[in-house]
C-alpha cells in the first residue's frame, strides 16, 4: 500500500513537468515575431555602410570595411553576403576567424550574423525602422 501514494506522486510530477514543457514550447513559439513576408535584411558596419533588402529578394554583394592592420585583411576587410530563398548567408570573408562564414544561414526576424573583426552586422527585422543603429 505504501507504494501507491508514491506512484501517484510520480504521475503528478510527470504531468507537471509535461505541462511546464508545453507552456515553455508555446511561449518560445509566440516570442518569435511572425512576419507576413515583408521582413527586411539590414546589413551595416561601424564605418557607415548600410544596405536594406527584402528577405524574399535575391542579391549578392560585397561589404568592404577598413582593415584590421594585420593578417589577410590588414588593408581592407571584405565580406560577401548572399540573400536567396528567404535566407541570408555570408559566403566568404577575409577575416581570420571565419565565424560569420561558418554561421548557419538566417531566415527569421530577430536573427543576426556578426563579423566582429570587420564590425559588420546583418540582421533580419520586421521593418527597416527596427534595425539596430550602429555608431
Amino acid at each position: 500500500m505504501a507504494d501507491r501514494p508514491r506512484r501517484r506522486a510520480d504521475l503528478i510530477l510527470i504531468a507537471v513537468l509535461l505541462g511546464a514543457a508545453l507552456v515553455w514550447l508555446a511561449a518560445t513559439r509566440l516570442a518569435v515575431p511572425q512576419t507576413d513576408g515583408a521582413a527586411v535584411v539590414v546589413c551595416q558596419t561601424q564605418d557607415g555602410f548600410y544596405r536594406a533588402d527584402a528577405l524574399d529578394s535575391v542579391a549578392t554583394y560585397t561589404v568592404q570595411t577598413p582593415g584590421t592592420g594585420r593578417g589577410a585583411d590588414a588593408q581592407a576587410g571584405e565580406n560577401t553576403v548572399r540573400i536567396e530563398h528567404g535566407a541570408v548567408d555570408v559566403t566568404s570573408a577575409n577575416c581570420s576567424n571565419q565565424v560569420c562564414v561558418e554561421h548557419d544561414p538566417i531566415s527569421q526576424v530577430g536573427e543576426e550574423i556578426v563579423c566582429l573583426p570587420h564590425g559588420m552586422v546583418i540582421e533580419i527585422v520586421a521593418s527597416d525602422d527596427d534595425a539596430t543603429k550602429l555608431g
